[in-house]
């Protein structure tokens, strides 16, 4: 196994002061938990073409303007996995979810009710400022 931590994108979509949260299915690894849309980065594709592919994959939506926001590393079980969260502020196209997962608009004060996956969870209280900023 290679020391280099898996690479994964998630758009904290905004819209009206609210973000889109995401539930995962029962399919999928740690269900139930919120998260941020997003995957992983595919070999030969930066970052910004795999956050497009995968809100596409996923909701499908196409995402018009978003910015690197923060950078998370997490260490897992078998390695690490670094997160490239970006601030996706105009999309077209309505989120529906194509993987069997739920998708709630919230605000950042209705999010301290919804079980985040870690990573997602310690950007929470962060997400205020940009929030506002929007």
């Amino acid at each position: 196994m290679t020391d280099d931590p898996v690479l994964v994108v998630a758009g904290v979509i905004v819209r009206d002061g609210r973000f889109l949260a995401a539930r995962r299915s029962e399919s999928m690894s740690c269900p139930g938990f919120w998260e941020f849309p997003g995957g992983k980065v595919e070999a030969g594709e930066t970052l910004g073409q795999a956050l497009v592919r995968e809100l596409e994959e996923e909701l499908s939506i196409a995402i018009d303007a978003f910015s690197l926001w923060k950078v998370k590393e997490k260490k897992v079980t078998g390695g690490a996995i670094r997160l490239f969260f970006h601030l996706v502020t105009q999309f077209s196209g309505t989120p529906t979810p194509r993987e069997g997962q739920e998708l709630a608009w919230i605000t950042c004060e209705e999010a301290k009710d919804y079980a985040f996956l870690p990573a997602d969870a310690e950007v929470l209280s962060e997400l205020p400022c940009c929030l506002r900023a929007r």
